[in-house]
C-alpha cells in the first residue's frame, strides 16, 4: 500500500488529475527543450542542414520525453512507496506482469525501428550515386539498397539539383593541408575554400598519402578521402559566412592542425574575390618567366643543389 491508497475516496480521481497532469508536462517539456537544442548546434551553413538538423530536434523531444518520464516515475515512487515509520511489514510479492512485459518490450521497438527510418530516409536524401553507376534513387527499396553499396566505389554526397550550374572544386588532402582548384576559372588554386551562396557545389576530392576526412560542422556533410579514388560532395551553401573545414581521419602528427578557412560569399564578392585571384596568378606566372632560380637555390647547399647550380649555371641553360 502507498501514501496515495491511504488517502479517502478521492484517491483515484487524484492519482488521474496527476498522471494526467505528468503527462501534459512532461510532453510540453519535451517539446520546448528538444525543439529549442539548436543553440547546441553550429549555425546551419547548408540547404542539407536543413534535413538534419530536424531530425536532430526530433531524436532530442523523443530523448527529453523519455528521460523526464523516468526521473518523473523515479520521483513518484520515491515518494508514495515509501515506508511509513510504524510500517515493518514487508512489500507485496510481485512477481511479474505480462502486459507491462509485452508493453515496455513492443514500445522500444517501434521507437527505435521509427527512429531508423526516418534517419535513413534523411540519409537518403543526401546521398547521390555516381552517375557513372546509373543508378537512381527513384526505386523500390531494394533497389536503393544496391544503389548505397554502389556508392562506396565512388560515392558523392548531396542532392543533385536540376537546371543549375554548378560550381566544381578540386580538393586535394595531403599531409597537412587541403589545395583547392577552381577548374572553371584556368585552374585557380588556393589554400582557403571560396564558395559562393546559393550555388550548387561539386567538391570532387583526392587524396594524396593517407585517408583524411572532409567536414565542415556547419554543412552537416563529412566524407572520408581515400588514396586512389575521387569522392564527391554536393551542397548548396545558403549562409554567408566564415567557416572552418577539419580532417576528421587521425592522418598523422599534425592532424589537429589540418584546417583550413571556408569562405561562403555573394556572388559578387565571390567574383571579385575570384577575378582578383586570376589577375594575381597571372602576374605571379608572367614574373616566373623571368626570375633567375640561382639566387633562390643558393642559400639551401647539398649535393643534389650544388648539381642543379652548375647545370643552370651553364651559358646554354635557357635553350
Amino acid at each position: 500500500m502507498n501514501r496515495f491508497d491511504r488517502l479517502p475516496r478521492a484517491s483515484t480521481i487524484f492519482k488521474v488529475v496527476l498522471l494526467v497532469v505528468a503527462v501534459v508536462v512532461i510532453t510540453l517539456a519535451s517539446f520546448l527543450i528538444g525543439g529549442n537544442i539548436d543553440w547546441l548546434l553550429p549555425l546551419a551553413g547548408s540547404a542539407e542542414a536543413k534535413s538534419v538538423d530536424q531530425l536532430f530536434r526530433f531524436m532530442a523531444i523523443v530523448g527529453t520525453m523519455i528521460t523526464l518520464a523516468i526521473v518523473a516515475l523515479l520521483v513518484y515512487s520515491g515518494f508514495a512507496f515509501k515506508r511509513a515509520p510504524d510500517d515493518y511489514s514487508d512489500g507485496p510479492p510481485i512477481e511479474g506482469s505480462l502486459q507491462l512485459e509485452i508493453l515496455w518490450t513492443i514500445l522500444p521497438i517501434v521507437l527505435v525501428t521509427f527512429l531508423g527510418v526516418y534517419s535513413y530516409d534523411v540519409y537518403l536524401k543526401l546521398i547521390r550515386s555516381n552517375p557513372q553507376t546509373g543508378a537512381s534513387h527513384h526505386l523500390g527499396p531494394k533497389s536503393q539498397l544496391r544503389e548505397v553499396a554502389q556508392v562506396t566505389d565512388s560515392p558523392e554526397l548531396g542532392p543533385k539539383r536540376e537546371g543549375q550550374t554548378e560550381l566544381t572544386v578540386a580538393v586535394e588532402s595531403v599531409q597537412w593541408a587541403w589545395v583547392f582548384t577552381y577548374p572553371q576559372s584556368g585552374g585557380l588554386t588556393t589554400a582557403e575554400l571560396h564558395l559562393p551562396v546559393n550555388r550548387p557545389v561539386v567538391l570532387k576530392m583526392t587524396a594524396k598519402d593517407v585517408i583524411h576526412g572532409f567536414w565542415v560542422p556547419e554543412f552537416r556533410l563529412k566524407q572520408d578521402i581515400i588514396p586512389g579514388r575521387t569522392t564527391e560532395i554536393r551542397l548548396l551553401p545558403d549562409r554567408v559566412g566564415e567557416y572552418v573545414l577539419h580532417c576528421t581521419q587521425l592522418c598523422g602528427t599534425y592532424h589537429g592542425a589540418m584546417r583550413a578557412t571556408v569562405y561562403v560569399q555573394t556572388a559578387a564578392e565571390f567574383e571579385k574575390w575570384r577575378t582578383t585571384q586570376v589577375a594575381a596568378g597571372e602576374r605571379d606566372a608572367a614574373v616566373a618567366t623571368v626570375v633567375d632560380p640561382v639566387p633562390l637555390l643558393t642559400p639551401v647547399r647539398s649535393p643534389q643543389t650544388a648539381r642543379l647550380l652548375e647545370h643552370l649555371q651553364q651559358p646554354n641553360r635557357g635553350s
